[in-house]
């Protein structure tokens, strides 16, 4: 069965007409872990079928840190942690997540051509679908004036 983790993607270039360009670019996302990573059956490079999907997550992780900085694109993690529950709407059933993270990126652009690097989507992609359940993520630029 699919989950959001394999297409939260959805439409790049969409994405890339909304989001304004000349603006740094953060990146949320809320996510939940698979209790065992499991790897798309696509995927041929090493496997860690006995991992927990956080230790694939941190794999994947440390992968799209690499490859961003080889690709020259500069990122920072504005703010890694760990979610505990819903405040405001209360818990709802599926609405749990185990990780809020915040990356920020120099533009839309910038992130946009890490994920489609060739390595990034054969090497690197296949721990994050074998890591999460389920993912919610955000495009958010920063109000100057609020």
């Amino acid at each position: 069965m699919a989950t959001n983790a394999e297409h939260y993607l959805g439409d790049l270039e969409a994405a890339s007409k909304i989001i304004p360009a000349a603006k740094p670019y953060v990146m949320m996302n809320l996510m939940k872990f698979k209790a065992s990573a499991q790897c798309p059956v696509t995927y041929k490079g090493p496997r860690a079928e006995s991992s927990t999907g956080r230790e694939a997550y941190i794999a994947y992780k440390n992968g799209f840190v690499r490859r961003a900085a080889e690709l020259g694109v500069d990122l920072s993690i504005v703010f890694l942690g760990e979610a505990h529950t819903q405040l405001v709407a209360g818990p709802q059933e599926g609405e749990n997540y185990d990780l809020v993270l915040l990356v920020r990126f120099p533009s839309f652009a910038a992130f946009r051509s890490v994920l489609e690097d060739k390595e990034y989507v054969n090497e690197i992609q296949p721990h994050r679908v074998s890591a999460l359940e389920e993912i919610r993520s955000f495009a958010v630029t920063e109000l100057a004036d609020f």
